[in-house]
């Protein structure tokens, strides 16, 4: 399988709604992207709107943010983490 086919494999699993949720996040991103390199000020809209291009990405990749050792609240000043199922496809 090459990459180019990954990647569609990737995007064929998406419904409608997701493919128009990544087109938007992907332009947002694109857009503060060429702001920072034109060096024009951050649009405070456009940068709040990444906590939902994360949150979209670690949805469609099955990642996780590790938890806080004494409760069960995610730890978010830790990286995210890649989920692993076991061999009787629970997640892990």
């Amino acid at each position: 399988m090459t990459s180019s086919t990954k990647k569609m494999s990737i995007i064929d699993k998406l419904d409608e709604q997701q493919k128009d949720r990544l087109l938007t996040e992907i332009n947002n991103l694109k857009d503060i992207v060429n702001d920072i390199q034109d060096n024009c000020p951050l649009d405070y809209h456009k940068v709040i709107n990444l906590g939902g291009l994360e949150c979209f990405i670690a949805n469609i990749f099955d990642l996780k943010l590790p938890k806080h050792n004494d409760c069960h609240h995610d730890n978010r000043w830790q990286n995210y983490k890649i989920k692993k199922c076991s061999h009787n496809g629970d997640t892990v």
